[in-house]
């Protein structure tokens, strides 16, 4: 009886490749489950970044809508009795899942007479189970 493969293995040699093919698929495999975590953990990195970036938008344009009312109207929470906070819901492409609250109390009064006040802009933008919040501190001054 004649034999296909032209090498003669000894009974010690039987079965290597096998195990050999198993271990290169099991180390295959994890650098593929490895590499597989490290994108998921990047993604996620990227997507907080964003949502950091839009929350922080959210409390700069808050604190600028108040800083435009102060100056230019003379409205908004620096002239409310009882320091109520201003409101700010944001809808639009950009800022939908945001809002920012912005709260001014006076701190001194320079020695021109002029009222300096503190704007503290906190804003909370909610992406599904995910909820960041920005605070931005402003300091002001009365035109008078």
């Amino acid at each position: 009886m004649t034999s296909l493969s032209p090498i003669r293995l000894n009974k010690s040699q039987r079965g290597s490749a096998l195990i050999l093919t198993i271990f290169v698929l099991i180390v295959v495999g994890f650098i593929a489950l490895m590499a597989t975590k490290n994108q998921q953990k990047m993604s996620t990195h990227v997507v907080t970044s964003i949502m950091g970036t839009r929350t922080n938008m959210a409390a700069q344009s808050g604190s600028q809508i108040e800083i435009s009312r102060f100056y230019m109207e003379k409205t908004g929470s620096c002239f409310v009795a009882g320091n109520t906070p201003s409101v700010y819901t944001f809808s639009g492409d950009g800022l939908s899942q945001c809002k920012a609250q912005v709260k001014c109390k006076p701190i001194g009064t320079l020695d021109s007479g002029r009222q300096v006040y503190s704007l503290t802009s906190t804003a909370t933008c909610k992406f599904g189970t995910t909820t960041l919040q920005r605070i931005i501190e402003v300091g002001i001054r009365s035109d008078d």
